[in-house]
């Protein structure tokens, strides 16, 4: 059952895995791909917005109006040509009739040089133009402003520079040379781009836009300060620094996305490249944070795991149902088969399927009543062989020694009648007939337990085994050996030595043969015993119960020498018996 359970756990396991995975892949390249598209669009917006300021300066540098204006104040600069009042009145006129607010500018700066290279700079308020001369900075940028656009006709732009240290309003400045007609006269039209600007366009805080809870993209400049406002810390523009992989790759000119630590140490989902707007060394990052670009892949995962518990259980249940119907016969076939090791041969389980299970079972049965037979055999066998050895001892103890003993008797008993002459003949031919009965007593002892195997080895006792059959029988049985013929254990020896015995005792009294030839033959793996004669042969389903518990009774002794018994018989041509003993054998 658990091994069921592993392998369908294994294989949820590998599928819930892959599938966890591939989503997260899926919804991690989806949410960057987003990412990446919002990024182009501000893009394009941010690039949009100056090229459009650009060209809204070359539009007031060529406004007549302007130019109007710039002639004005150079005449009241350098020529009191106009008084002050009328300046204000005339002017303010004229500079309503531009709005240059509407074109999205915060103010206009007038820079005017004049006679011996002296410079002027006016500045456009509500009501009023007046020159300027608030901050140190504005104006060090507007010299700068001067000094790189009096050359060419092109325009140019500031990054935004802060005022001072706590200046929330930093000032970013384009500018372009102006064109008078005057050959002596000298400027630049300077404007004022406002933060609140980029920040309109890069700044979202809208969750429906595609960038979430915490989706954000900001512009970042060559100082690693941030150009545009981030979505959780106020006024971070020149005041929050940005040197993340993502802003370091842009900067280097590389494309791509990534995910890495933010500003704010957050793990985030980045994708960056260069901001394309002329004039200014910008980078444009689009991040939102990794734990929210989770939160789909957190809920599929759940979803996986739900799903594979369920199925775990569902598992866990069929592997239940299957198991026991595949274990329920295993333990009725192993309660079976320790019934057959207690002896109990009568045992027989029912056959429930046509499966493989079924298939052992019925091969069980059979096995079984095979066991069965075999132990009749080996009982019949065992009861039959115990009681020819009995007869046999039986008919040698009548047969010879006693009728020994019964003649010794009659002759002492006939002493009686004889004279003292007679009576010492008597005896001295007791005494001789005493000693073959002794003889004959140790013949049939060794018989049964032919102390020679201890002795002499298993060659001499076979020898002598042979010989007094032959001398016995008139039977001419011819004993040959080859090679190392010591037996590992002396079992194995008074085993080969019964099966000799068997097949000697079958062969006189069954063969009808003349010639018995028996080979003991050993090498270095095992012992080799060949018993063959020229008798009758027999055909092995017709034996005999004499024969066949005979051939049985030799089988099984070799058997426990973990041994082979081959029996070649035809009839007409003799039968020959080979039995091979493996030298190492365990003791049974």
């Amino acid at each position: 059952m658990i091994l069921f359970f592993l392998v369908g756990v294994s294989s949820l396991s590998v599928i819930g895995i892959y599938s966890y995975f591939n989503a997260k892949t899926a919804i991690l390249n989806r949410t960057l791909d987003q990412l990446t598209s919002i990024k182009v669009i501000k893009n394009e917006q941010i690039r949009s917005f100056f090229q459009e300021r650009f060209n809204n300066l070359l539009f007031f540098v060529n406004d007549n109006r302007i130019k109007a204006i710039f002639l004005d104040l150079y005449n009241y600069s350098y020529k009191q040509s106009l008084p002050k009042l009328l300046y204000h009145d005339f002017h303010l006129k004229k500079l309503n009739k531009t709005d240059f607010r509407l074109y999205g500018f915060n103010n206009m700066f007038f820079l005017i040089k004049g006679h011996k290279n002296e410079m002027k700079i006016f500045k456009t308020g509500d009501s009023t133009i007046n020159e300027f001369n608030e901050d140190a900075v504005t104006l060090s940028l507007l010299k700068n402003m001067f000094d790189s656009t009096q050359n060419t006709n092109k325009p140019y732009i500031i990054d935004f520079t802060k005022r001072h240290a706590t200046d929330t309003m930093p000032v970013c400045l384009i500018g372009m040379r102006l064109n008078c007609d005057e050959s002596e006269l000298s400027g630049i039209l300077v404007l004022q781009i406002p933060i609140s600007a980029v920040n309109n366009i890069m700044l979202e805080d809208n969750r429906e836009n595609g960038l979430g809870n915490s989706g954000e993209i900001y512009l970042v400049g060559k100082d690693y300060l941030m150009r545009s406002n981030s979505r959780f810390i106020k006024n971070s523009v020149l005041n929050t620094k940005v040197q993340t992989t993502s802003v370091l790759n842009a900067f280097k000119d590389k494309i791509g996305r990534a995910l890495i630590d933010d500003y704010r140490t957050i793990s985030v989902l980045s994708s960056y490249s260069k901001a394309d707007i002329k004039g200014l060394n910008w980078v444009i990052i689009a991040e939102i944070d990794y734990e929210e670009a989770m939160i789909p892949i957190s809920s599929i995962r759940n979803d996986i795991l739900f799903l594979s518990l369920l199925i775990c259980i569902l598992l866990f249940s069929l592997a239940h149902i299957i198991s026991r119907t595949i274990s329920q016969p295993v333990i009725r076939l192993k309660k079976a088969a320790q019934s057959i090791g207690e002896g109990k041969f009568d045992e027989n389980v029912t056959v429930s399927s046509n499966d493989e299970i079924g298939m052992l079972t019925d091969t069980f049965n059979k096995m079984s009543a095979q066991l069965k037979v075999e132990k009749e055999q080996r009982m019949i066998a065992l009861y039959d062989g115990q009681e020819l050895e009995r007869q046999r001892i039986s008919r040698e103890l009548h047969d010879g020694l006693g009728q020994k003993m019964v003649a010794l008797k009659l002759a002492m008993e006939s002493t009686n009648k004889q004279n003292e002459e007679k009576v010492r003949e008597t005896i001295e031919e007791a005494k001789i007939n005493f000693a073959k009965a002794i003889d004959e007593l140790r013949q049939i002892s060794n018989n049964l337990a032919p102390n020679i195997l201890y002795e002499s080895g298993l060659d001499i006792a076979l020898k002598n085994l042979c010989t007094s059959l032959s001398r016995t029988t008139n039977l001419y049985i011819d004993f040959s050996t080859h090679g190392e013929l010591e037996a590992d254990h002396p079992k194995a020896k008074f085993y080969i030595y019964r099966i000799a015995q068997e097949a000697l005792t079958n062969a006189i009294k069954h063969s009808e043969a003349n010639k018995i030839e028996v080979q003991l033959i050993g090498n270095k793996d095992s012992l080799i015993l060949i018993v063959e004669d020229n008798g009758k042969g027999f055909i092995p389903e017709n034996k005999n119960s004499e024969a066949g518990n005979g051939m049985f009774n030799m089988k099984e002794r070799a058997a426990l020498l973990n041994g082979t018994f081959v029996v070649e018989t035809e009839q007409g041509f003799g039968t020959t018996i080979r039995i091979k003993i493996p030298r190492k054998n365990s003791d049974k």
